[in-house]
């Protein structure tokens, strides 16, 4: 099956499911255990996404050229597709691969800039058009086998619009969990309660609602230790994901992503890893399944 991202709100609106016809992606999740305490999510962004090489017909390299492999399934429980597409439905071979592991897969729903904004207006216009958004959101991931989804909403909202944007967050994560009791749902750290877009790097008066409404939140990656300290006064511990950018963007990454994960060990609070495939957009040339020890 060839799996393609949702671009607009329209599409997603007039999105049909092709179970009639026998078609159905399904990769039964084997391995799972349900469990409290920390947890590792890696946020796989790579070169845009829906790469020929993550398709099911796979791509041809050239001699001495690697691919890109993340390898560390048994080390993790969460793994997200993430692009820039308005519905990142994850490829059909990383929910297989995922669910041979025991590990859960997440699609994303971004919203961005004007864009964004523009979108986030038509699906927050009434109760009836979040819950018709949130319906298809909910089909989309049952048709395709997958568990649950990353918010992430990268623009402003109109105050009076807050309470939908919350509506939407919890009806999500009820609606998802009666599809899938495994399923997840986690806000990325953006927009604010007074509908303000500014990151937090931390969980706090400002964001808690949409935490309260999900499973969880997503940190953004500029996170001093104080920002931690004062997340843990608002939330579960584990149910705090520490952000990490591989990228190393504002913050500790690359070959030294060890010292955020033990920082947030101390803290008892998840991690979630963006940006793994960083090691083949550096190098390239070299040797995949070593960097990616490395």
């Amino acid at each position: 099956m060839t799996i393609s991202p949702i671009d607009t709100l329209e599409e997603l609106w007039s999105w049909k499911s092709r179970e009639d016809v026998g078609e159905q992606y399904s990769e039964q999740l084997v391995n799972f255990k349900p469990h409290s305490g920390r947890q590792i999510l890696v946020c796989h962004d790579m070169r845009g996404g829906y790469l020929e090489e993550e398709s099911t017909e796979g791509k041809k390299f050239e001699k001495d050229r690697y691919p890109y492999m993340f390898l560390n399934w048994w080390q993790i429980d969460i793994f997200n597709y993430f692009s820039h597409h308005f519905v990142t439905i994850p490829p059909e071979d990383y929910t297989r691969i995922a669910h041979k592991h025991g590990v859960l897969s997440l699609g994303t729903f971004i919203t961005e800039w004007i864009p964004g904004y523009d979108i986030c207006s038509k699906i927050l216009e009434n109760e009836g058009s979040v819950e018709k958004t949130v319906d298809c959101l909910v089909a989309v991931a049952r048709f395709f086998g997958f568990d649950g989804w990353l918010i992430n909403i990268e623009n402003k909202i109109d105050a009076g619009k807050i309470d939908l944007l919350i509506q939407f967050c919890s009806s999500l994560t009820e609606k998802s969990k009666k599809m899938n009791e495994n399923s997840k749902v986690i806000w990325y750290d953006s927009v604010l309660d007074n509908g303000k877009l500014h990151w937090q790097n931390e969980l706090n008066e400002m964001n808690r609602k949409f935490y309260d409404a999900c499973d969880a939140i997503y940190l953004n990656y500029n996170w001093k230790d104080k920002e931690l300290l004062r997340s843990a006064e608002f939330g579960v511990l584990d149910r705090i994901f520490v952000g990490i950018d591989v990228w190393a963007r504002g913050c500790v990454g690359e070959f030294h992503c060890d010292q955020s994960f033990a920082l947030a060990k101390l803290f008892h609070m998840s991690v979630a890893l963006f940006a793994p495939g960083w090691i083949y957009e550096k190098f390239p040339e070299e040797n995949q399944i070593c960097k990616g020890i490395q």
